[in-house]
């Protein structure tokens, strides 16, 4: 079946029909370890209970389930380690008005590449390869995942093989960040794709990274090789692979018997305790970058008022959901940012449950109890469905206790879970959900910049880029966000962020829920690992990860 081509995007949908006929075929070729030698020396086996399907490092990405092959195949100029420092990759070192490579008004950034790189198919790595991928990420009919801060570059100059010279129209403050989220692709081989949305590149890509693609069966697992010409040394493991475990009390059956040896995806909280006490596997938790939510459509008719969504939020028991479903392992935030961020805005207070003033709130909206006991409106019934990935055990329990919630306010919520290669899919990116229960992290790694999900013209259902997927517009956010990116003194930005957090918070385009921490177990003796809190991808550092 033909990939679909409306407003740019190549869905996920598509990845898995254009690519599963052809993975099936070479499945026997790659039949998983056993789990007698699932611990071999020469090959780690992770696995994640959602399925990547799209590799390049430009379009869309299921954050987190698709950053880890990103990391492994790919490289950034520069990555962020496990203490929040920038370090180099790709470029020879990290631009810095200290350095020389960043003028003192913050708006021209010197980049000087190394030498030494080269892409999976033997062809060096040039700063052509930069120019291409800022130029590819500029172009209109890219989906592209973010173009915050590439939109404020005005020169991108090539001095020569290994040295590019960028001048920004003004100062952008993450654009560090910027660059360190996107990884670099090959010019030699996108350079004539007619569309590069849907290219075969972007189901068997060709990187600079650690690791290269070799082989992925649908719905079962993707195998890398080692990239013996990696320019920061190979890897010290001959072959990766990467399960997909839709479950995750399978998952974790399975990184208990050895058929897996690092669980990616958090562990059931009420399992974290078992884990830490088994003998022959460790288990650690860290703060993740993402914040969970309730995306609310702005689009949909029975969510385009801020007083009703305000009022659904308000029903909703949001701490018991913590306290008794992850057992107190999340704080509480009322924010996109985690509130030990240091631009969260301290006097958000906590607004639920009130459901009596949720009720009232809804009828002076409009929205009366029928017969049905269902509120309605204009011919419009209060009813809508919730959407999240199968599977996920948490998440499937919030859902009950919010339909509770809504229910005692005449709001009737179906849920509505599919796998994750289907619910993040055109489902999310064209806005063709109710509310979603997903968790989010800040678009430009850590930094506060919320532009790519809040400002109205990074609508992708309406424009084809950016990932306002809840169709949310308010031209003070849109001004509020252009400010506070250009912005360079620290407690400056951080009011300006402060102020979208409340107006987010009085308008509740997303319901915010918890700061996300995650457990994670592995082999005890699979080392090398450096948990990081900082970024998306949990193998930013596959190269170092040996057997000990």
């Amino acid at each position: 079946m033909a990939p679909s081509k409306d407003k740019g995007f190549f869905t996920r949908r598509d990845f898995v029909k254009a690519t599963g006929a052809a993975a099936g075929a070479v499945a026997a070729a790659n039949i998983l370890p056993s789990k007698a030698d699932a611990a071999g020396k020469d090959r780690i086996i992770t696995a994640h209970s959602q399925e990547p399907v799209q590799y390049n490092p430009l379009l869309y990405v299921n954050r987190g389930t698709e950053n880890g092959p990103e990391a492994a195949m790919f490289d950034a100029l520069w990555d962020m380690n496990e203490k929040g420092q920038f370090v180099a990759n790709l470029a020879t070192e990290v631009p810095s008005r200290e350095n020389g490579r960043v003028s003192e008004d913050g708006r021209v950034w010197k980049i000087g590449l190394k030498r030494d790189v080269r892409w999976h198919d033997g062809q060096p790595f040039t700063a052509k390869d930069v120019a291409f991928t800022y130029e590819t990420i500029m172009d209109s009919k890219t989906a592209v995942r973010s173009r915050s801060g590439f939109d404020l570059i005005k020169n991108f100059k090539t001095v020569d093989d290994y040295n590019v010279e960028i001048e920004l129209a003004e100062p952008y403050t993450p654009f560090l960040w910027s660059w360190q989220e996107m990884h670099i692709v090959p010019r030699h081989i996108l350079k004539d794709e007619p569309d590069i949305n849907t290219s075969a590149f972007n189901s068997e890509p060709t990187g600079t990274g650690p690791f290269r693609y070799k082989s992925r069966t649908a719905g079962s697992h993707i195998v890398f090789e080692r990239f013996d010409d990696y320019h920061r040394g190979a890897a010290k493991v001959k072959t990766l692979i990467q399960k997909t475990v839709p479950d995750t009390m399978v998952l974790y059956g399975q990184v208990k018997t050895g058929e897996v040896d690092y669980m990616m995806t958090s562990l059931p909280y009420d399992r974290w305790d078992e884990a830490a006490a088994l003998p022959d596997r460790t288990f650690f938790d860290l703060p993740l970058p993402w914040v969970q939510f309730i995306y609310f459509n702005c689009g949909k008719p029975q969510f385009s008022d801020p007083k009703v969504r305000k009022a659904l939020y308000m029903a909703l028991e949001m701490q018991k959901s913590l306290d008794d479903i992850y057992l107190g392992r999340w704080k509480r935030t009322f924010s996109y940012l985690h509130t030990s961020h240091w631009a969260y805005n301290p006097s958000l207070k906590e607004e639920t449950p009130n459901p009596q003033l949720a009720a009232k709130m809804l009828e002076e909206a409009g929205w009366k109890v029928g017969a049905d006991g269902i509120r309605e409106k204009d011919g419009h019934k209060m009813k809508f469905t919730m959407s999240t990935t199968a599977g996920n055990t948490a998440r499937q329990g919030c859902q009950a206790l919010f339909q509770q919630n809504w229910k005692a306010i005449g709001v009737e919520m179906e849920i509505k879970n599919m796998p994750g290669s289907v619910v993040w899919g055109e489902y999310t990116t064209k806005s063709q959900f109710d509310t979603l229960l997903v968790a989010w992290a800040p678009i430009v790694g850590m930094d506060p910049d919320y532009t790519a999900r809040c400002h109205s013209k990074f609508i992708p259902a309406k424009y084809g880029q950016g990932s306002n997927y809840v169709q949310y517009e308010n031209t003070e956010v849109d001004r509020l966000l252009e400010k506070g990116a250009v912005q360079v003194d620290r407690q400056g930005r951080k009011e300006t962020y402060m102020e979208v957090q409340k107006i987010l918070l009085d308008e509740v385009p997303f319901a915010p829920q918890g700061g996300v921490f995650g457990g994670f177990v592995r082999n005890k003796n699979l080392m090398g690992l450096k948990p990081n809190q900082y970024v998306t991808d949990s193998t930013w550092n596959i190269q170092d990860w040996y057997w000990g």
